[in-house]
């Protein structure tokens, strides 16, 4: 082939790869034009509010795509776009290819920047902003959104300061408050008069005085030879800027040491209880009492000099009582377990609680307490009954049972009922008594409810709830009632509807005594007395018992605010949890009538009682226990008594019976 031969086909393969160059670069420039025209979607991103778009910014923080000033053109299905501004909040955005192309995007202004502080500088300001407190502290900082704000600073030595700040978008606020202190004065006096004073150890005077003082806390001691110095804290606030003390004060104190036989008895001093070593105020005359159940009492007088110590001794006689036992059939006594002789039989015995027994073959076993007395002699009767007898007994359900009425054994022993001295909100009335019994007793777990109170009635159906609104006499009436449907000897003795007198040796239905309905309360079944039914923690626990809750909550003035016990009013007997012995709302629902009348004069404190059944007569009679109406914690102590007659909407009753 000649070279122009070979130039030419040399041409030609160089025209032919120019062309099927071509032809692949524009199949490239095809693909991406529809890359872009299928694959890339456009959005338009407008910025809120209008302050904000003004320096509005855009970026891509995740996926593939790019920003052409507010536009966004989105390749793939999904990015995450950040959107910010000069004095607004960055915020952060995901868009979805499925999206419309109109994008809103609304951004938070920067809050605010607010430091206050005052002069002088004080530790324990309270900051309150718009009427919230908002901090304590020397300084009030924070963020807060643009707007006005009212802010206090309060403390108790200074006169409280307010400002109104007005907050833009990221302004830097920083001002100080100056405080001014508080002016005051501290009005001092004694009785006697005449005692010095002195103030933060400074000797200011003598009694009575006043002084100036600025806003602050004053340590303050009054001194007067023959008295106890006293010492005290009063603080001058913006509150209480003029603080007023009249200072009762007490002879130099002397001491009393008392040593006792036998020990763990009560010692009185002129009446109170006591402790030895005791205290007690010079050149007064004091009457010293040491008792102990089951021995005669001792007094003593003494009048001691100031700082003088002196020892009484005391050492009690035993005492004894005379007590008949009766039964009727002959039956051997057994005291405490010892055999003592056969009925009838008279006994000398301590004046503590003595467990009888009578026995006879072929006989139930009856057993009583006893705690005899020298004042009186004692009487215990007894009735036995052949086993078959009290078999038959016991066979037959109690007419009581068949209401729906469940009882429970109480085995009672002696106590103090009413109140020691040193309970918290003790009443006046709580008088405290030195009580025995001679029998145990039956008393309803619950509540006589509305449906047992209305078969009394002759009426059918009735609810759970327990009943209210009857008087004294009403309850009387249904425990006479009762007894009569079982065959038992009624226990009071009525003329029309007076109570006239009572049969004390019935076995038939009754209102517990307040020292039963007492005993089960606090001492029942628990290793030592205690102040609430639930024991003497005062604190509620959840669902403890029916009581004013939150929910009468601007129907009267007291009740226990973060307390829900589920019922408004009365709630239906057994709603709540059983005290340890299995008596339900002795603690709460409604209150409970009691035996005892009530009386203006106080018992005799210093005797000991058997079987105490209250005052002979009253001007009404004892209510005991709580209500759903009762919304302080001192309302709820087992001590508690009042007095009433009439029917009332939260009083109520439970029953007893003699074992």
């Amino acid at each position: 082939m000649s070279r122009i031969d070979t130039s030419i086909a040399s041409d030609k393969r160089k025209r032919k790869w120019i062309v099927l160059s071509s032809i692949v670069l524009l199949a490239l420039v095809m693909a991406s034009y529809l890359a872009w025209l299928f694959l890339l979607k456009g959005f338009t991103v407008t910025v809120l509010p209008a302050e904000a778009a003004q320096t509005q910014r855009f970026a891509m923080v995740s996926g593939s795509g790019f920003f052409l000033e507010n536009k966004l053109y989105l390749l793939g299905s999904r990015a995450e776009i950040e959107v910010s501004a000069d004095k607004f909040e960055p915020l952060q955005r995901l868009v979805l290819s499925s999206e419309q192309s109109n994008l809103s995007v609304t951004l938070q202004p920067m809050p605010a920047s607010i430091k206050l502080d005052t002069k002088p500088e004080v530790a324990d300001i309270s900051w309150t902003v718009n009427g919230q407190l908002h901090s304590q502290g020397p300084m009030l900082t924070g963020r807060f959104a643009p707007g006005e704000y009212q802010i206090s600073a309060e403390q108790p030595y200074f006169q409280p300061q307010s400002l109104t700040l007005t907050a833009a978008i990221a302004d830097e606020i920083a001002q100080t408050l100056t405080l001014t202190p508080v002016q005051g004065e501290l009005t001092l006096a004694s009785r006697p008069v005449g005692a010095s004073v002195t103030v933060n150890g400074q000797a200011v005077g003598k009694t009575p005085l006043r002084l100036a003082q600025n806003g602050g806390s004053y340590r303050v001691q009054v001194n007067l030879e023959g008295y106890e110095p006293v010492q005290d804290t009063i603080d001058i606030t913006y509150r209480q800027p003029t603080p007023e003390r009249d200072y009762f004060l007490q002879p130099v104190q002397a001491v009393l040491n008392i040593t006792t036989q036998p020990q763990d008895g009560v010692l009185l001093l002129n009446g109170k209880p006591a402790s030895s070593p005791a205290s007690i105020d010079a050149g007064k005359a004091y009457t010293v009492r040491y008792e102990k159940a089951g021995y005669l009492a001792q007094s003593q007088s003494v009048t001691l000099k100031p700082a003088e110590q002196r020892t009484l001794n005391f050492d009690l006689k035993a005492e004894m009582g005379q007590v008949r036992f009766s039964a009727n059939e002959t039956a051997e006594v057994l005291i405490n377990g010892k055999p003592m002789g056969h009925t009838p039989l008279t006994l000398s015995l301590q004046a503590l609680a003595q467990k009888v027994e009578f026995r006879k073959t072929g006989y139930r076993t009856v057993s009583r307490t006893v705690t005899p007395s020298q004042r009186q002699t004692q009487t215990v009767q007894a009735e036995l009954l052949t086993e078959f007898d009290a078999r038959r007994r016991e066979g037959k359900p109690l007419f009581a049972q068949t209401l729906g009425i469940s009882f429970v054994g109480v085995q009672l022993k002696a106590f103090t009922m009413g109140s020691p001295a040193n309970e918290a909100d003790r009443g006046r009335n709580e008088h405290p008594l030195n009580v025995n019994f001679s029998r145990n007793i039956w008393v309803s777990a619950h509540e006589i409810t509305e449906a047992q109170y209305g078969a009394f009635k002759g009426q059918t159906g009735g609810s759970a709830l327990p009943v209210t609104q009857v008087s004294w006499q009403d309850a009387v009436k249904f425990t006479n009632w009762l007894s009569v449907q079982e065959g038992l000897a009624p226990f009071y003795n009525l003329q029309g509807d007076r109570v006239v007198g009572i049969n004390a040796d019935s076995p038939g239905y009754r209102l517990l005594t307040e020292a039963e309905w007492e005993f089960v309360a606090k001492h029942n079944r628990r290793a030592a007395r205690t102040t609430y039914v639930w024991g003497s923690e005062d604190r509620l626990r959840d669902k403890q018992g029916n009581f004013a809750d939150k929910s009468v909550q601007g129907q009267q003035t007291f009740f226990f605010r973060d307390y829900n016990d589920g019922f408004a009013g009365k709630a239906p007997v057994g709603s709540f949890r059983a005290d340890r012995a299995g008596f339900y709302d002795l603690d709460g629902n409604v209150r409970e009538w009691v035996h005892d009348a009530y009386a203006v004069t106080a018992p005799d404190t210093s005797r000991q009682y058997t079987d105490y059944r209250g005052a002979a007569s009253g001007q009404g009679h004892v209510i005991k226990g709580a209500s759903y109406k009762s919304g302080r914690l001192k309302e709820l102590r087992a001590s508690i008594r009042n007095e009433g007659n009439g029917p009332q909407d939260d009083v109520g009753f439970r029953i007893a019976r003699y074992q």
